[in-house]
């Protein structure tokens, strides 16, 4: 296999992504389940480490408060939301789990993807983290509908957390491998960056997919190893040292096989997927909804971002 040219290019521009790909704002959704703690591990080293603005979003459902008799039932429930959230916040900075990370805390009433689809654009947010839910059952191929939705419907890149994904040492120190898969066709830039800048950040192991061809249930695809390259104590750069092939078996069956295969076999601790901008992950029953299979099967959160 040759040098993938998703890789090359993106060592190409990694001085200059490294610099100016920020991390403004992010917002974390949470319902307060185990669930989003686990996300909120994962959102809180990211702000920590891009000096982000993180906002603590939660969403009330009001469609079982309109038959009630207290006209506002549902301003006492967004209330009591607003509270437990601020509760939450305290409860870290007192465990010193808050570093050097301004929190802000939003509750609002209504369809939590619509309502994120709004903050996009009112908080310049550049990235929303979201546990996802329902992996049990047979195959645990069903994630949370709340997940979809704000997969699809949301326009920035969104950090999906699983119960199954097992490789937490992300967590803590970062991810130490990180898997970026596009299709040759479609080149997403803004997954090339998040996924070069992050590899600055954390001093991550890069592997880069290019799928060249998906048709007849084979897959061709190229795909790139980088590592990082220490030459002295202390000094290490993303541009370095050259790519290399990763050997793979030449039948691959599908897109989510190829991805899910070659996480496992890099350990990877994120996968970054470029997602076509029509695609939806609600259709979940389409055989060609591979993307999809890729969020379930993962052992390590996925970052979506749109290829528009």
């Amino acid at each position: 296999m040759q040098e993938a040219g998703l890789l090359s290019g993106m060592l190409a521009q990694s001085s200059v992504t490294s610099d100016q790909m920020t991390m403004r704002n992010i917002l974390l959704a949470t319902d307060f389940s185990s669930c989003s703690a686990r996300a909120l591990d994962y959102a809180l080293g990211i702000a920590s480490r891009y000096q982000s603005q993180l906002y603590f979003f939660h969403s009330i459902n009001p469609a079982p408060y309109n038959m009630a008799e207290r006209p506002d039932a549902i301003q006492t429930t967004c209330d009591d939301a607003r509270n437990e959230l601020e509760q939450l916040v305290s409860d870290l900075r007192r465990d010193g789990r808050i570093n050097n990370v301004e929190i802000k805390v939003m509750v609002e009433a209504g369809d939590p993807s619509a309502i994120l689809q709004q903050a996009v654009k009112d908080l310049d947010l550049d990235l929303i983290v979201v546990g996802t839910h329902g992996r049990t059952g047979w195959r645990k191929l069903v994630l949370g509908s709340v997940a979809e939705r704000i997969v699809d419907q949301v326009s920035c890149p969104v950090l999906c957390v699983g119960p199954s994904a097992d490789r937490t040492r992300i967590q803590q120190f970062g991810p130490q491998n990180i898997l970026v898969a596009s299709e040759d066709s479609m080149r997403c830039r803004l997954a090339e960056s998040y996924a070069s800048s992050l590899a600055h950040k954390y001093h991550s192991g890069l592997t880069a997919i290019d799928v060249l061809e998906n048709r007849s249930g084979r897959v061709l695809a190229r795909v790139s190893q980088f590592g990082w390259y220490d030459p002295a104590v202390g000094d290490t750069d993303l541009g370095a040292a050259e790519a290399k092939p990763l050997r793979l078996p030449t039948e691959i069956g599908t897109q989510s096989d190829l991805i899910l295969r070659v996480a496992d076999r890099t350990a990877a601790d994120l996968i970054v997927l470029a997602v076509p901008e029509t695609h939806r992950f609600t259709d979940r029953f389409l055989s060609s909804n591979s993307y999809y299979r890729v969020l379930c099967g993962a052992a390590c959160p996925v970052l979506t971002v749109h290829a528009g």
